[in-house]
């Protein structure tokens, strides 16, 4: 009698624990990863698009292909500071002898870049100053470029939105930017470009 309660107890007990089964699948990732996960630090990214000059310039220069490249380092999360080389080339619309020409516009300068991040979303803002140049002086026949002189001052500011994807180290992102053209007779231009980016 004893014998039989004790088994009893003993299939009771076995009966109350609970089944476990064995988790073979990773948790799918979240849908809003936390932004404190991203990478931060130094950076890379590579950026293509499009150059258009404004104003007079806009009649003698066509608009163009652009290929840029940014590297940076991430202070805080929200205030990077980064230098920025670009190369576009453009048509030249001048009078002739010098018809059919084509040129490229070389740029390059430091920037710093304020930053909002809202989940996998980033707002930003840049600016920063450097130097542009030209490859040759096409443009001296319409007063763009003057005096043999192809270097001038370059003032840029710009805006874009940045996209984080689940692996933490990329993200890819459009922008645009305003750039001031000080001795190319005073000119202004604007960029738009879409980029990859790695953070290491």
């Amino acid at each position: 009698m004893k014998r039989a309660f004790a088994s009893l107890l003993l299939f009771a007990a076995l009966g109350a624990a609970p089944a476990r089964a064995q988790v073979i699948a990773e948790p799918a990732p979240p849908a809003f990863p936390d932004p404190k996960k991203f990478a931060k630090g130094f950076y890379a990214s590579g950026e293509l698009g499009a150059l258009v000059f404004l104003g007079r310039a806009n009649k003698y220069a066509g608009a163009g292909p652009i290929f840029g490249v940014r590297l940076g380092y991430d202070i805080t999360r929200w205030l990077a500071v980064q230098a920025h080389v670009s190369g576009g080339s453009s048509d030249a619309n001048v009078p002739p002898p010098t018809v059919g020409q084509s040129f490229q516009t070389y740029l390059y300068d430091g920037e710093v870049r304020l930053k909002l991040q809202i989940r996998r979303f980033g707002l930003f803002a840049e600016g920063g100053a450097g130097i542009a140049q030209l490859s040759n002086n096409v443009l001296d026949a319409v007063k763009i470029s003057s005096g043999g002189s192809l270097v001038s001052l370059a003032i840029l500011a710009g805006a874009g939105l940045d996209y984080h994807t689940l692996n933490r180290h990329f993200s890819f992102g459009v922008g645009a930017d305003y750039v001031y053209l000080q001795g190319f007779n005073n000119s202004h231009a604007l960029t738009a470009q879409a980029y990859l980016k790695y953070t290491h």
